[in-house]
């Protein structure tokens, strides 16, 4: 059992986050820079809250009233981060013998019982720094499960590796079924909770906005119109290609397609920037278009399509996750379907710079997901 009732302020961000989890299996599911992240490293006790109180199956390791601060170290909590700069260049077998042998008197779970159950054996001798990112995020968790944590979070690897924790989900659910260990972890797909987990939790803003079914969650909050997640955005980071000033446009790069955007004078040649596009500005189609005003058509694969009585949503992997809200009409007729190859076709002007002070765009339309035909 989870419970918290938190506050953290920091730089221009404020998490306030009030909820209980008492299951096997929990996703957190949210927008880039939601607070997902922040949340796991509240419970792993990396991040201190500002104020309020954190339990751990009814044991108190943060109150800031009674001045209660349990060190990370004796909350015993597994924190997966798939960051290779966090691990001495050493072999797997020694990184993870060490890491035994530091456990043992704490009664960790024995070695090689975790490689089995993570399929480890071939990489024993190998470099951890020469791993493969899957690989690499498969040690990472062996690292955080040898000490035999009482709880395992998985952190938001795709800001990190690249890779999505969807590869680690057949082992995790070995950890939950077989050790008993119960897992928190960062999600990007709606289809991947469905599947595997009847407990989410919603986050947007820095707020939890629900915590419970996956599917009464994701119709209640993230697709009924008037919502709070209306016009729910999606953080791209570009590099800057160029300017056409002639034409009123930047052009940067992104997951190797060029995108058109406002013009940024600004940003110099090869400098990073971060754009936002709401999913209610995102159009799909099956096929790269020609001979359409519409600049920008991002490549992407569906990876989960949810139906509601009146409209749709299908979200797309296309290196990061974005949501398209469509009628059911077009969604029969275009027959979508998961693991399906589409374009989201985004106009130029529906793109924002993150941080950036240019001008603001007008009001979003009303509901969660206009239909697009």
């Amino acid at each position: 059992m989870i419970e918290m009732d938190v506050k953290l302020s920091r730089d221009h961000f404020d998490l306030a986050a009030r909820l209980a989890i008492d299951s096997p299996l929990t996703a957190c599911f949210g927008p880039p820079g939601a607070g997902k992240s922040t949340l796991l490293g509240m419970i792993a006790g990396v991040v201190s809250p500002h104020r309020g109180w954190i339990k751990l199956g009814g044991d108190t390791v943060f109150d800031s009233r009674q001045g209660v601060r349990v060190p990370a170290a004796r909350r015993r909590v597994g924190l997966v981060r798939s960051d290779p700069s966090s691990h001495p260049r050493q072999t797997v077998s020694s990184l993870l013998r060490d890491t035994h042998q530091n456990s043992v008197r704490a009664g960790g779970f024995r070695f090689g019982d975790v490689v089995d159950l993570l399929d480890l054996e071939p990489l024993l001798e190998s470099s951890v720094h020469a791993l493969t990112p899957v690989d690499r995020q498969r040690v990472a968790l062996a690292h955080a499960l040898i000490p035999a944590p009482r709880l395992l979070l998985l952190d938001d690897q795709l800001e990190v590796s690249g890779v999505s924790n969807s590869e680690l989900l057949p082992y995790m659910t070995r950890v939950r079924d077989e050790l008993n260990v119960p897992v928190v972890y960062v999600s990007h797909s709606l289809g991947e909770i469905l599947q595997l987990t009847n407990r989410m939790v919603l986050m947007v803003n820095g707020r939890v906005l629900g915590v419970g079914d996956p599917h009464e969650i994701i119709t209640d909050k993230i697709l009924s119109a008037g919502s709070v997640l209306q016009g729910i955005e999606s953080i791209l980071p570009v590099s800057v290609l160029g300017h056409e000033a002639e034409n009123g446009c930047t052009i940067a790069y992104y997951h190797g397609t060029e995108l058109v955007l406002p013009i940024a004078g600004h940003l110099a040649r090869g400098e990073s920037a971060h754009v936002s596009i709401r999913s209610s500005d995102i159009a799909l189609s099956k096929q790269y278009l020609q001979g359409t005003s519409i600049q920008n058509q991002i490549k992407g694969r569906v990876c989960a399509v949810i139906r509601t009585p009146s409209h749709a949503v299908v979200q797309i992997d296309c290196g990061v996750t974005l949501l398209a809200g469509i009628s059911l009409k077009a969604l029969n007729e275009m027959a979508l379907d998961e693991g399906d190859t589409v374009y989201c076709l985004i106009k130029v002007h529906a793109f924002s710079y993150v941080g950036a002070q240019l001008p603001e765009r007008g009001p979003a339309d009303a509901g969660a997901f206009p239909v697009k035909h």
